[in-house]
């Protein structure tokens, strides 16, 4: 038997209409002002869109980032490690680092006022500084001698460079030798070569001692004279030069003798000769 329909039949539910989406507002792009012809161009754009040009990218955030990393990175190490490694830089804060340089240790600069230091030595025409000791100690400055390359081999004994520094900041303020002045008030008086001889020159002397002790020789040809390290040079504030040393010939008899002898100069020009007494090689 087929079933019969229900006489009554629930009605279909009505199908509740679909809600249109609204569309999503769009977010305005970021704007920024064209660098070459001042339209308002988007912040991202590499290439402005009105006269193709290049824009520029600000490093500025990134350096402000490095630059508190940096500061956070000095306090940390200054709290935890009291600097176990010396930063880069001279800090605001904290004990003053001093530069590992022998003149750094010396005078107790930090690397900043070292730089500073070494700009003023160069003015006077100083070569490497390879010595610095301290002299006095006073409430507002200090003293130190100092020598450079030059001056550690070719200047007197007897003479000595001294370097003036204020305690505070360091600055040079006066640089002498002998009572003579290099360096003053911020000023270069004289050159540090001014005050002893260089290489240059004792060649140019020692030249002319050869020729004038080998013309004074019984036998010249047997003349052998020390290496330059066995020659010494002393000036004078008058503009005269001695040199000493030795000469190891053969007299008349044939006989082997050194003669320590004396040469003068005066404004660079050949005064005199003197020999000593010899002392015989038997």
């Amino acid at each position: 038997m087929s079933k019969k329909p229900n006489d009554e039949q629930a009605p279909e539910q009505e199908k509740a209409p679909k809600k249109e989406k609204t569309p999503k507002k769009e977010k305005a792009p970021k704007m920024k002002v064209c660098s070459a012809c001042k339209e308002q161009i988007p912040k991202k754009a590499k290439l402005c869109p009105h006269c193709s040009a290049k824009q520029k990218t600000s490093i500025l955030p990134l350096a402000l980032i490095l630059a508190l990393a940096l500061i956070l990175a000095a306090g940390a190490s200054i709290a935890l490690f009291h600097f176990p490694i010396a930063p880069p830089f001279d800090l605001p804060f904290g004990e003053k680092m001093i530069s590992e340089t022998m003149l750094g240790e010396a005078m107790e600069l930090s690397k900043t006022e070292e730089k500073a230091v070494l700009a003023v030595f160069e003015s006077c025409g100083f070569a490497e500084i390879t010595e610095a000791k301290i002299l006095s100690a006073g409430e507002t400055s200090s003293s130190y001698t100092v020598h450079d390359r030059n001056t550690a081999r070719y200047m007197e004994p007897s003479k000595s460079i001294v370097v003036e520094l204020e305690n505070k900041g360091k600055a040079v303020t006066s640089i002498t030798c002998d009572g003579g002045d290099i360096y003053r008030n911020g000023e270069v008086i004289a050159p540090v070569t001014d005050f002893y001889m260089g290489l240059e020159q004792r060649d140019a002397l020692l030249s002319v001692c050869l020729s004038a002790v080998k013309a004074r020789l019984d036998v010249p040809e047997s003349a052998v004279f020390p290496s330059k390290s066995g020659w010494t040079y002393t000036s004078s504030d008058d503009d005269r030069v001695t040199v000493q040393s030795t000469v190891t010939c053969k007299n008349a008899s044939g006989q082997e003798e050194t003669r320590p002898f004396t040469v003068e100069f005066e404004k660079g020009e050949f005064v005199s000769l003197s020999f000593q007494e010899p002392e015989t090689k038997k």
